[in-house]
C-alpha cells in the first residue's frame, strides 16, 4: 500500500512539475560585472570642517545577475541580484569549516559581500486585453532626462506598482511606491512611520514636427501621521516633509543634427519644519542641447546644459528646492557631484571619435549658489560622496570642474572608461579656508553577459 501511495505521489509531482515548466515559455539569463578604481586627492574633510590634504585610493566591484522569465498570458517575471563591495574589505563574520562561528580563529576563510535584490517584479502586458501594462515589485524608474526621477547607473530602485496606459501617441504612467516603512505591529496600529510616493507622468509624442514630445508630471510624497520619517536615500522625506511637484518638459529637434530639451518644475507643500504654516515654494529648471557634426571626420559633438535649483534668498527659508532622489540627472561633474538645491550649474563640452571604438570627451562645469547665504554643495549619496567640505562662506562662486573622459569599446559587451576630474574652489570655498584643487582619477571596466 505504501508503494502505491509513493507511485501516486510521484505521478502527481511529475504532473505538477511538467505543468510548471510548460508555463514558462522563455528564460533569459544576463548580468554584468563592473570594476571601478578610484584615486581621490584633497576632497576629504579633516574632521573639523576644513579641507583634508590627503588622498585615498580604492577599488569597488559590482556584480549583478538577472533572470527574466516569459510566462503565458503576457506575464513577465524579472529578478536581479546584486553584490557589491570594496576590494580587500573584510565584512563577514569569521567561520570555521563547519560554518559555525569560531571566536578563537583570527583569520577569514572568505570575504562576504553586501548582497541584495535590485529588481524583483512581475509585469502583466495587455492587462485584460487592454492597452495597459502593470508592473508590481522592486523596479527602476526613469522619466525624461532624469531631472526628477532617474535610473542613472541603476543606483536607485523603487518598491512600487506602476500602471502604464499606452494610447499612442499619448502614454500615461501611474506610480505608487513605498519609500520608507518603519511601522511596527501593535494593538493600536497606525500608518505613522511610513512614507509613500504618488507620481503621474503623461507623455505625448508628435511626428513630422520639430517638437518631438511633450510631458507633464505630478508627484507627491506622503508622510506618516506622526513624527518625522527620514531617509538619507530619500531626500524628499527630510524633516518629515510632504512635498508636491508639478512639472513640464519637452524635446525639440529643429535640425536633424540638433537636439534641444527644456524642463521646469514647481515644488510646494509642507516642508516639515516649524512653525507649521511653513510650506515649500521652490523652482527647478533645465535647458540644454547637443549638436552632432555627422559629416565631419571624428564626428564631433558639442553640448551645453544649464540647471537652476532655487535657494532661499532674502529670508525665504522655504524657497530652497529639495531634490527628489539621488543621482537625479546624473553626476553634473564626476568629482563635485552637486546636490540639486540652491545652485546654478553651467556646462559646456565636446566629444570626438578618433576611432570607431574610441571616444574622447571634455566637459567643463561652473557652479554658482542661487543664494549666497544658502546651503549648497556635493550630494553625499552620489558615487563616493563628492567634496566632503561644504562651501560655507557668504559668496555665490562655488567653483569649476573640468572632466576629461576616455571611453574604449573592447567589444559590444566590454567597455572601459578613464576619467580625470579636477575641481577648482572659488569664493564660497576659499573664504572659508578651502583653496586646494581637488582631483579624481576613475578607471572602469564594465562587462555585460
Amino acid at each position: 500500500m505504501k508503494k502505491l501511495w509513493l507511485v501516486v505521489a510521484l505521478v502527481a509531482l511529475g504532473g505538477l512539475t511538467s505543468k510548471t515548466f510548460a508555463d514558462v515559455q522563455n528564460i533569459r539569463l544576463s548580468g554584468d560585472i563592473r570594476i571601478r578604481g578610484y584615486f581621490i586627492d584633497s576632497a576629504g574633510n579633516d574632521g573639523t570642517g576644513a579641507q583634508a590634504s590627503g588622498n585615498a585610493s580604492f577599488i569597488s566591484q559590482r556584480t549583478r545577475v538577472s533572470v527574466e522569465a516569459d510566462l503565458e498570458d503576457h506575464v513577465l517575471v524579472v529578478v536581479t541580484l546584486r553584490a557589491e563591495s570594496l576590494w580587500g574589505s573584510d565584512n563577514e563574520s569569521v567561520h570555521n569549516a563547519s560554518g559555525a562561528g569560531n571566536a578563537g580563529f583570527n583569520g577569514n576563510i572568505n570575504r562576504g559581500w553586501d548582497v541584495g535584490v535590485n529588481e524583483a517584479y512581475v509585469q502583466f502586458n495587455e492587462l485584460f486585453y487592454t492597452p495597459a501594462t502593470l508592473k508590481l515589485g522592486r523596479q527602476y524608474l526613469q522619466y525624461g532626462r532624469g531631472l526628477i526621477i532617474s535610473s542613472v547607473e541603476q543606483e536607485y530602485n523603487y518598491d512600487a506598482a506602476r500602471l502604464v496606459l499606452d494610447y499612442y501617441p499619448l502614454t500615461i504612467d501611474l506610480v505608487g511606491a513605498e519609500l520608507v516603512n518603519n511601522q511596527g505591529f501593535s494593538p493600536t496600529p497606525t500608518h505613522a512611520g511610513a512614507s509613500d510616493l504618488l507620481f503621474v507622468n503623461a507623455r505625448y509624442e508628435l511626428s513630422d514636427s520639430a517638437l518631438k514630445d511633450v510631458e507633464a508630471y505630478f508627484g507627491w510624497v506622503s508622510q506618516g501621521s506622526s513624527g518625522p520619517v527620514t531617509s538619507s536615500r530619500v531626500p524628499p522625506t527630510s524633516n518629515s516633509a510632504s512635498p508636491l511637484i508639478l512639472g513640464v518638459r519637452a524635446d525639440i529637434n529643429p535640425l536633424d543634427a540638433l537636439q534641444l530639451w527644456v524642463e521646469g518644475a514647481y515644488e510646494f507643500g509642507a516642508d516639515g519644519t516649524t512653525p507649521a504654516d511653513h510650506s515649500l515654494s521652490a523652482l527647478l529648471f533645465n535647458l540644454g542641447g547637443k549638436y552632432t557634426l555627422k559629416n565631419v571626420q571624428w564626428v564631433p559633438v558639442l553640448n551645453g546644459n544649464y540647471i537652476f535649483a532655487s535657494g532661499g534668498g532674502k529670508g525665504n527659508v522655504d524657497g530652497s528646492f529639495v531634490p527628489w532622489f539621488d543621482y537625479a540627472d546624473g553626476y553634473n561633474g564626476y568629482l563635485f557631484a552637486p546636490a540639486l538645491t540652491d545652485i546654478h550649474i553651467f556646462n559646456l563640452g565636446a566629444s570626438v571619435k578618433p576611432y570607431e571604438n574610441t571616444t574622447l570627451a571634455l566637459q567643463v562645469y561652473y557652479y554658482l549658489k542661487a543664494d549666497k547665504d544658502g546651503v549648497a554643495g556635493s550630494n553625499p549619496n552620489v558615487d563616493f560622496g563628492g567634496m566632503s567640505v561644504a562651501p560655507t562662506a557668504a559668496s555665490q562662486d562655488i567653483g569649476w570642474e573640468i572632466d576629461g573622459i576616455l571611453g574604449y569599446d573592447y567589444s559590444k559587451d566590454v567597455r572601459a572608461q578613464l576619467v580625470y576630474g579636477a575641481f577648482v574652489p572659488e569664493g564660497a570655498y576659499r573664504h572659508a579656508g578651502t583653496s586646494a584643487v581637488a582631483e579624481e582619477v576613475r578607471a572602469e571596466v564594465n562587462v555585460k553577459f
